[in-house]
């Protein structure tokens, strides 16, 4: 392993562990109660308890967070580890679609009341274990006019996703 990769790995292992910190540390609502009927609901799709798979972009499949495996769930903060499906393709120029599979930690919290007195996760954090798929893009690359034109969906800035109910 060269310097740069292993600098890389704890990079983001130091942004990852106090995640996983954090869902160890979290206390339950103020009721004192914790609730598992919890949804989480994101680009479109129906409200679940402990989703299985999360798209990270919506309206592609660039990134999807699959296999995962929550932990604290209806606490205020839940972590899941699973694998990500990244397609490598996907944000640079070219369209024949490189799918790979990366670590990742997918962290909800934010937890808000919604119709129909159900409760749900707003907030979705993700951070790549070990190696980014990301690593030659710079932050601050413009995705307009690549591929599919200006409309296309560009992965979220600073790894957070806003949920709805």
């Amino acid at each position: 392993m060269t310097i740069r990769v292993v600098r890389a790995v704890v990079a983001v292992a130091g942004l990852a562990l106090p995640l996983l910190f954090l869902t160890a540390c979290s206390h339950p609502g103020r009721s004192g109660t914790v609730s598992a009927n919890v949804t989480m609901a994101y680009c479109g799709n129906s409200p679940q308890v402990r989703p299985t798979v999360v798209s990270i972009v919506c309206l592609t499949n660039d990134i999807n967070a699959r296999n995962l495996d929550w932990s604290a769930w209806g606490k205020p903060t839940a972590t899941a580890i699973g694998t990500a499906e990244v397609d490598l393709c996907a944000f640079e120029d070219c369209h024949s679609g490189d799918y790979s599979p990366f670590p990742i930690v997918v962290v909800a919290s934010r937890i808000v009341s919604c119709p129909r007195h159900t409760r749900a996760y707003s907030r979705l954090q993700y951070v790549f274990v070990g190696t980014s798929p990301f690593q030659g893009v710079p932050a601050n690359v413009s995705f307009k006019n690549y591929i599919a034109g200006a409309s296309r969906p560009e992965p979220p800035r600073d790894q957070t996703v806003s949920l709805g109910c």
